[in-house]
């Protein structure tokens, strides 16, 4: 149906031969009650976070969160065929790369068989969540309100349920190999400590970081202390929990006024690389010992993976794929040793799989999401938008150690909840040139691409 504006429709369906988007409620209206939506929202958006994707201890929210890209498949091609979406064209063509190129790779460089080499696809599946959130939340309409009261809510919920397990949990509940569980571990380095899945929790950090510089209050740097107190004390993640202060840091900064934000980068910039130094420097060898096993394992797997690369141009261009562990050759098979993770190498596993091609589509994906988001927030003091906006960048800063790829739908759950954000606060995302558009809710959404 072409462009136009009928008797009976309030949207109007503009330009390129498109299938019709049937009207929404308005903005003001949720198209559930509030229970309903509420309920549906706390259910699935953990498994869209992908926040039991590792914790194979937990049966039931494993296997669901396995199956979830599956399960969610018919909303997401409903998105790419009837939403219009920033960045949209972008992720196809990674998706297009790393769902059909990289199994193929992975055929002749490592000598899978096509059904493992398609199944070595499954950790990429998430990348859809981009499009099944953003076309979920259309369909549930759920008020800006209610969707940063679930957030926030789930934040809390994260930290007070880390905070119990810690005091419940028996020590006999505790493993020190992971195959046998990856929630409650212990370490030689570090002891006892509970890995959990910290997607609402340092989302919640960044949300009030912008809080308390937007309206000052002792409440919310209390809360943000009392946060990294506990993760410090029981989740233990060094990389994460620096990337959380980092960017809780950079998200106050930002929110100051330009001159404060001056004096305070000038300052920052002028003590904390020199106190830093000096620290590194007077406890290098108690940094070394603190690093312990997983520094050795990561420095030995990056040998292994630059020595299979070598000087060939074409495993370095476009990578070598991946195996699975439940496929007739392993990774451990191939270099004889089962201490191999490319999960661990950061940018470099990036290139081991997908090729420096691959990598450059991912890094410029997550670069854009960020473009994308904080346009789209230009001028709005929405903190918890902010704060998505925040997340990405979390990613981008960890992603020298955690790989992109460990857990890729974070950065679509990200972009989905903040275009969806923006556009029931009225606003539509920017983007770099004029496009068509099409209804998209109560509004419409560019096709920034």
């Amino acid at each position: 149906m072409s462009g136009g504006v009928t008797s009976r429709r309030r949207a109007a369906v503009v330009s390129l031969p498109r299938a019709y988007v049937p009207d929404p409620l308005p903005i003001s209206d949720e198209r559930f009650a509030g229970l309903v939506t509420t309920t549906i929202l706390v259910v699935t958006l953990p498994l869209f976070a992908q926040c039991f994707h590792y914790l194979h201890e937990l049966t039931v929210p494993y296997l669901l969160s396995k199956a979830w890209p599956l399960a969610c498949l018919p909303l997401a091609l409903y998105a790419v065929v009837r939403l219009e979406l920033p960045a949209k064209r972008f992720y196809l063509v990674f998706l297009a790369y790393a769902l059909g190129v990289t199994p193929f790779i992975s055929m002749v460089q490592l000598g899978n068989g096509l059904i493992d080499a398609l199944i070595t696809t499954v950790k990429v599946w998430p990348m859809t969540y981009y499009f099944a959130l953003s076309a979920l939340l259309a369909w549930l309409a759920p008020s800006h309100d209610r969707l940063r009261a679930v957030l926030v809510g789930l934040g809390a919920a994260t930290f007070a349920l880390m905070v119990l397990l810690w005091i419940a949990v028996p020590t006999s509940w505790y493993v020190n190999d992971p195959m046998l569980g990856k929630l409650f571990m212990i370490e030689v380095e570090r002891g006892y400590r509970i890995y959990m899945p910290m997607f609402f929790g340092a989302l919640l950090l960044f949300y009030l970081a912008r809080r308390a510089v937007q309206r000052p209050t002792l409440l919310a740097p209390l809360l943000i202390l009392a946060g990294f107190l506990a993760m410090l004390m029981i989740y233990k993640q060094r990389t994460a929990i620096g990337g959380m202060l980092l960017i809780c840091v950079y998200a106050a900064v930002t929110s100051l006024a330009p001159r404060r934000r001056l004096l305070i980068v000038g300052l920052f910039l002028a003590v904390v690389p020199l106190g830093v130094g000096v620290m590194m420097v007077q406890n290098a060898d108690n940094l070394v010992q603190s690093l312990g096993g997983s520094l050795t394992v990561r420095q030995h797997s990056l040998a292994l993976a630059a020595n299979f690369l070598g000087d060939d141009p074409w495993r370095w261009l476009f990578g070598v794929g991946a195996t699975t562990r439940f496929g007739a050759i392993t990774l451990a098979d191939i270099f004889g040793n089962d201490q191999f993770y490319i999960a661990d190498l950061g940018w470099f596993g990036v290139v081991f799989e997908y090729g420096l091609l691959g990598a450059l589509l991912l890094a410029g994906l997550y670069v854009w999401g960020v473009i994308v988001v904080l346009r789209a927030a230009r001028g709005t003091d929405d903190a918890l938008v902010l704060a998505l906006s925040d997340y990405i960048l979390y990613l981008l800063v960890t992603s020298a150690v955690y790989s992109l790829v460990f857990t890729p739908g974070e950065l679509g759950v990200v972009m989905a909840l903040a275009i969806y954000l923006l556009r029931v606060r009225g606003r539509r995302p920017s983007t770099a040139r004029p496009a068509h558009r099409i209804s998209f809710g109560a509004h419409a959404l560019s096709d920034g691409d």
